[in-house]
């Protein structure tokens, strides 16, 4: 039988926001696909930059793959005096359903080749496969699938987190804000973070799901020129 060691330090990397931090008893878990979730402006991407250079600052090789138009003046203001990380981070512009697929693939390959992987960041893992309405449905849902299998194998090889944001819906039966891919992604995805616009231009995160951590943990927060600010 195998022994397992139990150590509250272990399997889990800061995201760089102290008060998030805090409430996911550590940071994002290694070996899961964390996902935030929420409208535009919210924070998702400011988030994703955070702990993209929270990692690299660690000498972590950071896997970022983004769909959202990745502003490289917004992540100099975020990691001023720290040029020294951008060598940490390996960014993937994506296009297309298709080049999401193989940029992930691209990434598989590299990890095999480096020291220490940091963590896998995609924003937004489900932007083209919202856009995308042509074709066969059950053959973009099991792309899907396909995509989340091909990092929940990774980040369970590595022992690293991974990072994920998502679109959101208007569901007419709940009267409110759903994430993108319904139970397609809810199964393969273990930690859901909500974030919330709140007057004064401050956020709020949720837990809205977590393997072990109680739902509705939440902390406020503010999108400053250098970055984030816990309040």
């Amino acid at each position: 039988m195998q022994k397992i060691e139990l150590n509250e330090n272990q399997g889990r990397t800061p995201t760089g926001l102290a008060c998030l931090d805090s409430i996911l008893n550590g940071g994002l878990e290694h070996g899961v696909i964390t996902e935030i979730f929420g409208e535009g402006g919210s924070g998702k991407t400011n988030i994703c930059m955070q702990f993209a250079i929270n990692n690299a600052s660690l000498g972590k090789k950071v896997f970022y793959l983004d769909s959202e138009g990745f502003s490289i003046e917004r992540f100099r203001q975020m990691s001023i005096s720290r040029s020294d990380i951008y060598d940490n981070i390996a960014l993937f512009r994506l296009n297309s359903l298709e080049d999401q697929e193989l940029s992930l693939i691209k990434v598989q390959r590299l990890m095999e080749k480096v020291k220490s992987p940091g963590a896998l960041i995609v924003d937004s893992f489900t932007e083209y496969f919202r856009l995308e309405t042509g074709g066969d449905y059950q053959a973009r849902v099991a792309g899907f699938q396909k995509q989340l299998g091909t990092i929940l194998a990774m980040i369970s090889e590595y022992h690293i987190p991974a990072l994920v944001t998502n679109q959101i819906y208007q569901d007419i039966d709940k009267g409110q804000l759903q994430p993108f891919g319904g139970y397609v992604i809810d199964h393969s995805v273990k930690a859901i973070i909500r974030l919330e616009k709140k007057e004064g231009g401050l956020r709020k995160a949720i837990v809205e799901k977590h393997r072990s951590i109680e739902e509705g943990r939440s902390v406020v927060f503010a999108i400053t020129a250098e970055g984030l600010e816990c309040r």
